[in-house]
């Protein structure tokens, strides 16, 4: 066998030849030049066994508050002679150990410290990015490439912005100054607090200052109240989508039940009817809002305030009704954690694979806003022309159904008693707070203060009866 080689591989170096097949290094020589060395001093010894150095060493308590062995190297070649590389590791050692003494460890520089805030955001999106929302992820990454990644901000270290936070007050100055509009100011602001708080939790050494506190983030006061129609608006805009021109009588009875659901549920939002609402989650006057089993957070991203249950109205829970019968009878039956507005192909509801788990496809950003785009305005236009027809109802946005459905729950009997008006029942439902109620909601409360309560679901009804009665 050549030499060098173990077992006939590559040659290696005699150190790990040595370690490989067991052996011990040679001992190291204890040179200390005709002197005996201070305790915890130990020699540095080149591979042609001459002496180089000396090394201090203690114990320490480390980041993780354990006790461990540290040292610290003084070169003959950086300090001059041996005399002085060893006074240079008795007196470091000394001083190392009074600290330790004091305070278990020894402060050293952090090398997070070198990190830009461009570095840091790709830490952050790394480490965060399975706990947000696909959309939610780009907006932000279009904010700080727009606005953060193009300024010199951008290239400021953790460490000189520790030594000088005033560094944030120069940007809020410097957007001011470029322009960017107190929205979109708002939401580059909030973006760079969130990863710099992110920032201060992973890198405490690095990131040394609390920073949130000279975050000014601009308020966008509201220009507009809430809006909300009315359920005879609502059945007007669902008579409009049955009534358009569609390649598959499947998709107007989809498309109509969506509306249905948004309108006469109390209170459900857009997002938790496609990605959280299951045919398992839908009872007998009510809907289960909660996460899907074996699904991931991206893919819950419904859940806005956590899971929670939503009335189911009638006129809700019969399209819907007629929606399911019809997919059945088309596809077969659907299991209960499909998802009520699953998206659909040629072959019917679709589902994917992940891992064991088989998990249904829900509509992207994109489907949402074309489904916005072809069905919900043209309908509402062809609904805003009908005799009656709530004033506004040609720009109600379809977010504004959870606004009708809540300011019709607010002057009907679910809220109003013989001793009052009870928010507590309605913002369970809505998931809201009573203030959060009383402040998006005040216009509607004040409308309707001192009427006599309506019954809701005969309300509904009623509305659905009178476009019944006299279509478009």
């Amino acid at each position: 066998m050549a030499e060098g080689t173990i077992l006939g591989t590559t040659p290696v170096s005699t150190r790990v030849r040595l370690r490989l097949i067991g052996m011990a290094r040679p001992p190291k020589k204890r040179l200390d030049h005709g002197r005996a060395l201070p305790v915890g001093i130990y020699p540095i010894v080149n591979d042609a066994g001459e002496l180089s150095g000396y090394k201090a060493r203690w114990r320490e308590d480390d980041p993780d508050g354990v006790k461990r062995n540290s040292a610290k190297s003084f070169s003959i070649a950086q300090t001059g002679s041996a005399d002085a590389a060893l006074a240079e590791a008795s007196l470091y050692r000394e001083r190392a150990l009074k600290v330790v003494k004091i305070e278990g460890s020894i402060l050293r520089g952090d090398p997070a410290e070198r990190l830009t805030l461009n570095e840091l955001f790709a830490e952050w999106c790394v480490g965060r990015g399975p706990d947000l929302s696909e959309r939610y992820s780009e907006k932000v990454a279009r904010y700080w490439d727009r606005e953060i990644a193009s300024r010199r901000i951008s290239k400021v270290r953790l460490g000189r912005l520790s030594q000088d936070p005033a560094l944030i007050t120069r940007f809020h100055d410097e957007l001011l100054a470029a322009g960017v509009t107190p929205a979109n100011r708002a939401e580059v602001l909030k973006t760079l607090r969130a990863v710099l708080r992110w920032g201060r939790r992973r890198h405490p050494s690095a990131l040394t200052v609390e920073l949130s506190g000279l975050f000014e983030i601009p308020s966008v006061a509201r220009k507009r109240l809430a809006y909300a129609a009315d359920a005879y608006g609502l059945e007007r805009i669902i008579e409009a989508v049955l009534s358009r021109d569609v390649h598959d009588d499947l998709y107007a009875l989809r498309d109509a039940a969506f509306v249905a659901a948004m309108g006469f549920t109390v209170a459900a939002r857009p997002s938790e009817w496609l990605y959280s609402a299951t045919w398992g989650d839908i009872h007998a006057g009510s809907v289960e809002l909660q996460r899907q089993r074996g699904s991931t957070d991206r893919t819950a991203i419904g859940l806005k305030t956590g899971a929670r249950a939503a009335l189911l109205l009638s006129n809700a829970a019969k399209r819907i009704s007629t929606y399911r019968r019809t997919l059945e009878d088309r596809f077969g039956e659907q299991p209960d954690n499909g998802l009520v507005f699953q998206a659909l192909g040629p072959e019917g509801p679709l589902w994917i694979e992940e891992g064991a788990n088989q998990l249904p496809v829900a509509w992207d950003y994109d489907d949402y806003k074309n489904w916005t785009s072809r069905v919900w305005r043209p309908a509402r236009a062809q609904a805003a022309k009908a005799a009656d027809a709530p004033s506004g109802l040609a720009a109600m946005r379809f977010y504004d159904c959870r606004h009708t459905a809540i300011s019709m729950a607010l002057h009907s009997t679910l809220v109003m008693g013989p001793h009052g008006m009870n928010l507590h029942n309605l913002a369970g439902w809505a998931g809201h707070d009573v203030q959060t109620l009383q402040r998006y909601y005040a216009h509607v409360i004040a409308r309707y203060q001192g009427l006599e309560p309506i019954d809701l679901e005969a309300e509904c009804l009623v509305a659905r009866a009178r476009v019944a009665a006299a279509p478009l």
